[in-house]
Parts: structure tokens; C-alpha cells; sequence
């Protein structure tokens, strides 16, 4: 009897017995049969219920709309995803996950570049009706352009390049090997752009000139801004920038005196001619500026010098050369303080250098000569004083003709008195050739042969 109590009833570990038999257990039944009844009155009362459902891709397509038929592009929109709360059948949206959805933009009637405004509609992708509550955010800004393709030229730059005190980098000869791009970009922003540019970004002083290589291509405005925009496309290449350099110097600016005659004071008439311009900067291309000091503007003849003598004088800078000063003409002018001009009648005229074969003669009688010089030295002269004196050294021909001769005029008195105006082809010389039957004529004033007479 004793081992007959104790037989253990299998029946006394019955899973539902044991839950009964403790009060945690009644507490967490009455919890499970309160939620399922719960949820079958909530089914038969309530069939439908609202739902929020998140990160919802947005898609913006344009294929067969006005907008592609009027050639336009989605450029850009800020947005990626959206949120829905929708309402329906427990059943059917319940198990409803963002890949479900498709969020669409409405592409309206789209007819010109810009951002547009456009509405964003929900729909199932497997047929699962329901109810749009709200959709966050609600609408998106897209950018709407055409695709356009243009070709630009590129310049250099290279900001931390310096030529050094002596050079000058040559600006205007600055190349970039392949220096045209072809860009494809929205029109509003292609249509900005004025140039690229080749940037170099590497520091150096240059004593001569350099090529160096770049892959940094910026797009600029017409007024040197950059524009960056992430839907221009061009092909990527490496420019090969070259950068010469001019070497400078600064050089005296001189002219020269023409038809000077012996022993005149050429140093006190430059005395008294007044430059504008003294000095001028020139750079060229290589090193032969390095022996020049001077920078010549041309020649004055000595009898254009009145006493109202003022010119302007054009640089004419050669060809490669820059003129680092800028200024492009220089003004020569004479100060005629203390100077008085006067007119002479000179009766003696005299040839001299005349062939030998010749005899020459003089049928120009008198010669009115207009002097300008000092004061002091003009009150002091007479005609007498002036020298006019025909050099047919570079007149001479095989059969000497007679013609109309320029004369040298000059004063045997004082070295600072200069004849003013012009005497060209003023003096008419008569030459005759020498025959055997005639005597040699020696002339006092040349000093030179008897010329003989030819009919």
C-alpha cells in the first residue's frame, strides 16, 4: 500500500492543469484571452484601419511626356524619399512594406526650363487598394532643362607664377596645347559660361620660360567668376601650359639731327629741346636688349627747328618688343627763351665736290636765309656771315645735267646760329663739260677745276 502511494499520476503534470494551478498562470491566460477577443470585436467593428508607412523612393519620370517632347531633362531634385499614411483593409495593408509603393511625381505640361512645383502620388506595385491620407512632403521642386553641347576655349592661368625683377612673362603669347573643350550641360548653366581656363597652381619665380603640365580645367563667366555645376561633361585630359618670358630693360629715349653743318653746337640745341619723354621700358623675347642703352625715335632736320617748333614723335616699338611704359609718343619741343630769329639776303653762293669733267656755275643769285639763334649772337652777324655753300659729291652723274640743288647753309662767325625753312632745290646750277679747246677756270670759292661748257 505504502509503494502504491506513492505512483506518480502522469495526469498531474497536464500543461493546462499546471497554468491553472498557479496564480501567474490564471494572470497571463486572462491577458491572452482579453487581447484575442480584443481583436476579434475590433475586426467586426472596425475592417479598416489607417497606416503610416516611411522611406518610400520617389521616382520623377518624364519618358512620353510634354516635357520630353519638348526636348527637356529632369536636371536635379533635392528629394529621394517620402512618407504616406494610408487607410484599409486590415488585412490587405497590414503587411504593406515602402518597396510596395511606388511614389511618382506628376509631370504636367512642361514647356520651359526652370524648377517646377509638381504634385507626388502613391499607388501599390501588387494591385492593394487603400486610401491616401497624406503624403509628406507632398509635392517636390524639380529642375527641368535642355541638354545642350558647346565648345569653349581655354585659357591659362597660374596665379603663383612670377617673373623675376629683370623678365617679363609675355602675356599675350601664354598657350594651352589642345585649347578647345567640348561641354555637354544644362542650357541655363552652359549658356553662363564665357571660357575655361587651365589653372597652374605650382609657385615659381622664372628667369625663362616654361611649359607645365595641368588636369584642373575651371569654367568661368565672361567677368572671371568660377562656375561649378555637377552635370557639365567633358572629356578629362591634361593641358600642357607654356609660359614665355621677355627680358627688360629701360633705355634712354634719343633722336638724331639731320643736315648739321661742321662746328655747329649740337649739344646747346639739345640743350634747349624739350622731351616729354626721357626714358622707356621695352622687353623682348631674348637677351639683345642687354647692349642697348638708347631708344631712338627717329631724325629732325636741323632746318625744321623755328622758334615754334613743337612735334609729336609716335614710338615705333618693334616687332616681339612690349612696351612695358605704355606711352606711345613723345612730344619734342624747342625752348626759345633768349632766341630771335631773322632773315638774310645772302648773294654768295658756292659749289663745291662739282665734277672735274665740268664747269659749273652758280645762277641763283641771291638766297633769302632765315636764321634762328641766340640773341646776342643774331644782333652781332651779317649776310656776309652765312655760308651757302651746293655739295654735288652726291649729286655727281657720268653726263652732269643742270637742275635745282639743296643747299647746306651754316654760320663761319658763331656755332649757335642755324638756318630755319625750306631750302630745297632752292639754288639752280649750270654745268657746262670741259672740251679740249677750253681753258681750266679755278673758282676761289670751291677751289676746285674750270668746268667746260657742253651744248
Amino acid at each position: 500500500m505504502k509503494n502504491e502511494s506513492k505512483k506518480l499520476n502522469i495526469r498531474d503534470f497536464h500543461p493546462i492543469k499546471k497554468i491553472f494551478s498557479t496564480r501567474m498562470g490564471m494572470i497571463i491566460f486572462s491577458v491572452v484571452t482579453a487581447i484575442i477577443v480584443w481583436f476579434s470585436i475590433s475586426i467586426g467593428i472596425y475592417p479598416t484601419t489607417p497606416r503610416t508607412i516611411n522611406h518610400i523612393p520617389l521616382v520623377v519620370d518624364i519618358a512620353g511626356t510634354a516635357a520630353e517632347l519638348n526636348g527637356y531633362s529632369v536636371i536635379d531634385y533635392p528629394l529621394e524619399e517620402v512618407s504616406v499614411q494610408i487607410e484599409g483593409d486590415r488585412s490587405q495593408i497590414g503587411n504593406l512594406e515602402a518597396d510596395d509603393l511606388l511614389a511618382n511625381a506628376v509631370i504636367g505640361n512642361i514647356t520651359s526650363s526652370g524648377v517646377k512645383t509638381l504634385d507626388i502620388t502613391i499607388s501599390s506595385k501588387n494591385g492593394v487598394e487603400f486610401t491616401v491620407k497624406s503624403i509628406s512632403p507632398h509635392t517636390i521642386n524639380v529642375n527641368f532643362d535642355k541638354i545642350i553641347t558647346k565648345t569653349f576655349d581655354i585659357q591659362a592661368e597660374y596665379p603663383n607664377i612670377k617673373s623675376a625683377e629683370s623678365c617679363l612673362i609675355n602675356t599675350e603669347q601664354v598657350t594651352v596645347t589642345n585649347n578647345k573643350i567640348e561641354v555637354t550641360g544644362p542650357e541655363q548653366v552652359m549658356n553662363k559660361i564665357d571660357h575655361a581656363v587651365a589653372v597652374i597652381a605650382e609657385e615659381r619665380i622664372l628667369t625663362n620660360g616654361i611649359t607645365r603640365p595641368t588636369n584642373t580645367l575651371e569654367f568661368r563667366d565672361a567677368n572671371g567668376g568660377i562656375i561649378e555645376d555637377e552635370h557639365l561633361e567633358y572629356e578629362k585630359s591634361t593641358y600642357l601650359v607654356q609660359i614665355p618670358v621677355l627680358y627688360s630693360k629701360q633705355l634712354d629715349v634719343t633722336y638724331q639731327l639731320r643736315n648739321v653743318p661742321a662746328g655747329f653746337d649740337e649739344k646747346f640745341l639739345r640743350g634747349i629741346l624739350n622731351q616729354s619723354v626721357d626714358k622707356i621700358t621695352l622687353a623682348a623675347p631674348d637677351t639683345s636688349l642687354e647692349q642697348q642703352d638708347e631708344f631712338t625715335i627717329g631724325s629732325i632736320s636741323l632746318n625744321e627747328i623755328g622758334l615754334d617748333f613743337s612735334k609729336d614723335y609716335l614710338f615705333d616699338i618693334p616687332e616681339n618688343y612690349e612696351n612695358q611704359s605704355g606711352i606711345t609718343s613723345m612730344n619734342l619741343s624747342l625752348d626759345s627763351e633768349g632766341l630771335v630769329e631773322k632773315t638774310f639776303i645772302v648773294s654768295e653762293i658756292s659749289v663745291i665736290n662739282g665734277p672735274s669733267t665740268y664747269n659749273m656755275e652758280v645762277v641763283t643769285e641771291q638766297l633769302p636765309v632765315t636764321v634762328v639763334g641766340p640773341a646776342s649772337q643774331i644782333n652781332q652777324i651779317s649776310a656776309s656771315d652765312l655760308i651757302v655753300n651746293v655739295d654735288l659729291l652726291s649729286n655727281q652723274q657720268e653726263d652732269f645735267l643742270s637742275g635745282s640743288f639743296t643747299p647746306v647753309i651754316s654760320c663761319q662767325k658763331f656755332n649757335r646760329v642755324w638756318a630755319v625753312g625750306d631750302y630745297s632745290n632752292k639754288v639752280y646750277i649750270r654745268g657746262t663739260r670741259i672740251t679740249a679747246d677750253s681753258q681750266p677756270v679755278i673758282s676761289d670759292n670751291t677751289g676746285s677745276e674750270g668746268l667746260e661748257n657742253e651744248d
